[in-house]
């Protein structure tokens, strides 16, 4: 499968699907035509490998009480962006470019949007389960947004963080009995 660039698509509207289970894999879409993949190592862990036509990096989260998202060219050692995970709020800071605040839409919304420092929505992604079990996910990015350089980076990492919390939550579901099961 020969993944397209971003800037040769409309890229306005993107949907990411799962692929696979163990290792789990995620496949971005605009319209039919391929233009990400996102694939865990391992059922376990966080060391994830995604491609896109611009690269390949590999993003793994790090730390417990303060963690951070690591995304890295695989041709390198060195970070090309990272996530700091905040209370309210979580920060994209690309190396030697600019930051960005990644936070959830609203208190009742599933949604989670990427805006610059004065508030800009760059990107808004919604996740898209059956039942308990995240499925995909709607990413939609305005027209300003669009010939942003380091568009393909925001939609991995802001993806790569959601289907991180959403792991987590579907860990719990055993712990929390049949009674609590939809």
């Amino acid at each position: 499968m020969e993944l397209r660039p971003f800037a040769s698509v409309d890229a306005s509207s993107l949907r990411w699907l799962r692929r696979g289970e163990n290792p789990l894999e995620f496949e971005l879409l605009a319209g039919d035509v391929p233009i990400a993949t996102m694939q865990w190592k391992s059922g376990t862990g966080s060391l994830t490998t995604a491609t896109t036509a611009q690269g390949v990096w590999t993003l793994k989260r790090v730390g417990f009480l303060n963690p951070t998202v690591t995304v890295r060219a695989a041709s390198g050692p060195a970070n090309v962006a990272r996530l700091s995970v905040h209370w309210h709020y979580h920060r994209i800071e690309l190396t030697g470019g600019p930051s960005y605040r990644f936070h959830r839409a609203g208190v009742l919304l599933p949604a989670w949007q990427v805006t610059t420092e004065d508030g800009r929505e760059t990107l808004h992604i919604e996740p898209v389960r059956e039942e308990r079990k995240l499925v995909g996910g709607a990413v939609i990015a305005p027209a300003h947004a669009l010939s942003l350089p380091e568009l393909p980076l925001l939609v991995l990492v802001s993806w790569y963080f959601i289907v991180l919390a959403w792991f987590e939550d579907e860990a719990l579901i055993p712990l929390e009995g049949p009674a609590a099961a939809p």
